[in-house]
């Protein structure tokens, strides 16, 4: 008996049938993606993916660089951290936005165990039942017991949760630990296998570049061009009510929500506005205003006019 042919369409067609690719977040991470954020310890890995689990539940720029263009829930698995502080660092974020926790669509896996590639049946149902746009997987290292140093063994895990990514539309992002030490660009440095490397579709690197916190961020994708790199600094207030945010260091990057709003309503006014009347029109925290309104002037798109008021600055 002859064998069956594998099935094909011709490539006309197949380009009409196809969707093009689309963004959950411009430039960073793709609809029905997947992929890592790399880094070594204390590079902000887990606080950066918990910043883009919020910038897309309520639909504001991740990391006050890139913007959200398909918002909608996320789920949360985070493996080494406790409860209480997942849950105080997507509120800070979250305050940092001028929204509350409560109202974002966000949901955090609870149980104490999740091991793949056996659960990935589980969070296909889970993913059935919250429809998210982002599946948040902290860090990959806690969810398996397979030898990362073998292609075979990870090609389980990863291959499971790549088709779970395209199959459901939902993103998937493993949070993932660079080796010590590491020599050559971020992909090169994760530790364990390279199909490690090769597994993403968009991959982010995260990087401390000094004492002062300063970091950088690095991104690469399969099938789209790579932006520059950005660099961050995350911005951490613990008054009494604590916000956390990542603060763009390159004025060319920098997308603040916030910021925008303010510019669009100061274009607008045919008079000055205070910081308090920006609040109010606006509905957002006073921190939030002033933090905008600092972003603004270093930028030179706005300026002072008067003691207490502010104005767009005029085109140059």
């Amino acid at each position: 008996m002859s064998a069956k042919p594998y099935a094909t369409l011709h490539a006309g067609k197949l380009k009409s049938q196809t969707a093009p690719l689309s963004w959950v977040v411009e430039n960073l991470f793709l609809e029905a993606g997947a992929g890592i954020l790399g880094g070594a310890p204390k590079s902000c890995k887990s606080f950066f993916a918990l910043d883009l689990c919020v910038a897309i539940a309520s639909g504001t720029s991740c990391a006050g660089a890139f913007r959200v263009l398909s918002p909608g829930p996320t789920v949360v698995l985070c493996a080494e951290d406790p409860h209480a502080v997942i849950s105080e660092r997507l509120s800070a974020l979250a305050r940092a936005r001028g929204r509350e926790l409560d109202d974002l669509p966000i949901e955090v896996v609870v149980e104490p165990v999740v091991r793949l590639p056996e659960g990935l049946e589980r969070l296909e149902a889970t993913i059935a039942a919250f429809q998210p746009r982002l599946l948040l997987l902290d860090p990959l290292i806690r969810l398996h017991r397979a030898d990362e140093n073998s292609a075979s063994e990870m090609s389980v895990i990863l291959d499971g949760l790549r088709k779970l990514a395209r199959s459901s539309k939902t993103a998937i992002l493993l949070v993932h630990h660079s080796r010590k030490a590491a020599a050559g660009n971020g992909g090169t440095g994760l530790r364990g296998s390279s199909d490690l490397h090769a597994f993403g579709d968009s991959n982010l690197y995260l990087r401390k570049l000094s004492q002062d916190s300063a970091l950088e961020l690095k991104i690469e994708h399969r099938a789209a061009a790579a932006p520059a790199p950005v660099r961050l600094k995350l911005k951490v207030d613990k008054q009494v009510e604590p916000f956390a945010r990542f603060e763009v260091l390159d004025a060319a990057h920098r997308e603040d929500p916030a910021a925008k709003r303010i510019l669009e309503l100061l274009a607008k006014s045919d008079a000055p506005l205070s910081s308090a009347a920006l609040r109010e029109k606006l509905g957002i925290r006073n921190q939030t205003v002033a933090e905008a309104l600092k972003l603004l002037q270093t930028d030179g798109r706005v300026q002072r006019a008067g003691r207490d008021g502010w104005s767009a600055s005029a085109p140059k």
